[in-house]
């Protein structure tokens, strides 16, 4: 699929792209566009700020580096309304429709018999051709993350956005990391879940234009918990920021200790951590394809058919989630 970008948003693209490296905050205006924060905070903030705490604090200290800050017209900052934490999940965010179709128009809830699917679009940034279409499988539990699924679409042609940060092996976003940024979790504000994504869709954006990927990123764990020097060689350009939080890039930084491992060694180690899996292994699952190929009107999947760590968590508990009898 062509990317057809104007001149004035591929500058802004870069620009951006430039900001995220440089750890500056972005803001998400209405309909997903993605801009850098036209007014950053000037004290220090903390990267790993926990999302009560950035309640507490009030708009102005929402924004952390690499995150984001959601714009609903210039020089304007909607807080966002969080939902409930508690049991029943998917009526919390059966409450928060309103507010999520005022920021991203044709947002829609599909109910499933654990929990809701949240379908949205976004525009990513201003001047591009193409548009995003999330599809995220929200569980009616705070103990299981969602699933979510990303695609471009074009006139009317459809691409799954990955697979630079997805996960193993479905290809589902990875816009954060659950427990190092703890920018959302199960019950949170379905508006800052979705300008999460799209910054993910804009970091591929990015990628796909300039080969590079911007700002902070993540590797896989090795079985120490540290970042695998096996993903990090195959996913990682040099230009790019390494994972260790150094602030320099990965050539500069870890890539030459990585490539001084045993290579044979560190791949099968990584297959042994994934079922044997190829790091290139992973896709969208053909079924959430097949459901946003004609504009979302076909119906998702049965949530526990395709969300691995639900189905895990019900295995895990004995059961305890509502099934059709």
């Amino acid at each position: 699929m062509e990317v057809l970008l104007s001149g004035d948003a591929r500058a802004e693209l870069q620009r951006i792209g430039d900001g995220l490296d440089a750890r500056q905050p972005v803001r998400v205006r209405d309909r997903g566009i993605v801009i850098l924060d036209p007014q950053p905070t000037l004290a220090p903030v903390q990267e790993k700020s926990d999302e009560q705490q950035q309640r507490a604090r009030g708009p102005a200290a929402r924004a952390w580096q690499g995150s984001t800050r959601r714009q609903g017209s210039p020089g304007r900052s909607r807080p966002p309304r969080a939902g409930s934490r508690v049991v029943g999940l998917a009526g919390s965010y059966a409450r928060q429709l309103e507010d999520v179709q005022r920021a991203y128009p044709g947002a829609t809830l599909l109910p499933d018999d654990h929990g809701v699917w949240l379908l949205a679009r976004s525009r990513v940034i201003d001047g591009l051709a193409r548009e995003a279409i999330c599809l995220i499988a929200l569980p009616d539990t705070p103990a299981v993350e969602p699933r979510g699924w990303a695609f471009w679409e074009q006139d009317g042609q459809v691409e799954w956005i990955g697979p630079r940060h997805t996960n193993f092996p479905d290809g589902s976003v990875c816009a954060y990391h659950a427990e190092l940024d703890k920018a959302w979790s199960p019950g949170g504000d379905l508006c800052t879940l979705l300008d999460l994504y799209s910054v993910w869709a804009l970091r591929h954006l990015h990628l796909v234009v300039f080969d590079r990927w911007p700002g902070r990123q993540h590797a896989m764990p090795d079985d120490l918990g540290q970042s695998d020097p096996y993903y990090r060689l195959l996913q990682f350009k040099e230009a790019e920021l390494c994972s260790c939080g150094s602030g320099r890039r990965y050539g500069e930084c870890c890539r030459p200790r990585d490539l001084k491992l045993p290579f044979l060694s560190i791949m099968q180690a990584f297959k042994r951590r994934n079922l044997g899996r190829s790091i290139l292994d992973r896709a969208a699952p053909a079924e959430i394809m097949a459901s946003v190929t004609r504009g979302g009107r076909n119906a998702p999947p049965p949530m526990l058919e395709i969300h691995d760590p639900l189905r895990a968590h019900i295995a895990a508990s004995g059961g305890g989630i509502r099934t059709k009898p």
